[in-house]
């Protein structure tokens, strides 16, 4: 597989890392998969070479400014206990959030089992990480999630797939309300909430009620062309200020919503 060398130079200049840069640029699609791992900020990140766990490790904090969740309205470090990440991936956004705020406490879900597996390594000496191998959403029981049928969704596993011809790749994953699931940990107050869960993000805030909800101040995450608008809208009529980064060539973008 060859290089791109303009992807290659810019993983190195970042990561100072031969062989993530290596891996970004595209030279182990097609071998093998192996566990790396790249040293950041004093923090370990494991990546599976040949999946998209190189590019989310880039966007979420090696992107500097342009990191996905990085923003001006999120709250000052002092000011944040508690952050829930629901869809953590392997882990990238932990590390992205941890090193921001080292005193929080940081609940993760993430329902895809191989996934799960690179994030444990990702949180491994954190004491203040807890993961859980869970799918969040607006009521108890199960989920099918089907393997992506394109490259344009670097999440891999959705219950929500457009394009889906049918013989994709399934699992059955456990889902838990969200705002019962947190109750039970203890959670009566959200600092920061992240969700990048393909789809289901709606499901998964609404899931909170209205109690929960009202104690949340920051919400921030990716949307995937599930019913968006009608979801920031949501966010909206629950008290949030509402923006987002949207570019024409994507269906994906990011926004973030704080309690007014």
């Amino acid at each position: 597989m060859t290089i791109r060398i303009k992807k290659f130079i810019k993983a190195f200049l970042r990561s100072r890392s031969i062989n993530f840069a290596i891996e970004f640029g595209g030279g182990n699609q097609g071998k093998p998969l192996s566990i790396k791992r790249l040293n950041w900020k004093n923090l370990t990140y494991h990546y599976r070479t040949g999946t998209s766990d190189s590019f989310v490790a880039y966007e979420c904090f090696l992107h500097g400014k342009k990191n996905a969740y990085m923003s001006p309205h999120l709250p000052r470090p002092s000011s944040v206990r508690t952050i829930v990440d629901v869809g953590a991936n392997v882990g990238a956004s932990v590390l992205f959030w941890h090193s921001i705020y080292p005193d929080a406490s940081i609940y993760c879900f993430e329902p895809v089992t191989s996934n799960f597996e690179i994030l444990q390594l990702n949180i491994q000496g954190l004491s203040d990480v807890q993961a859980y191998n869970e799918a969040l959403g607006d009521t108890d029981g199960e989920l099918t999630f089907i393997h992506s049928p394109g490259l344009g969704n670097e999440g891999g596993w959705s219950a929500f797939q457009r394009g889906a011809q049918g013989d994709e790749m399934k699992i059955r994953v456990p889902v838990r309300k969200s705002g019962g699931r947190l109750l039970d940990l203890g959670i009566a107050e959200i600092d920061i909430l992240k969700v990048d869960t393909e789809g289901a993000e709606k499901m998964i805030v609404s899931g909170l009620g209205d109690n929960l909800l009202s104690k949340t101040k920051y919400i921030c995450g990716e949307l995937h062309g599930e019913r968006d608008f009608e979801f920031l809208d949501f966010l909206e009529s629950k008290g949030f200020l509402v923006g987002a980064r949207k570019s024409p060539k994507s269906k994906l973008f990011n926004f973030e919503a704080v309690r007014n």
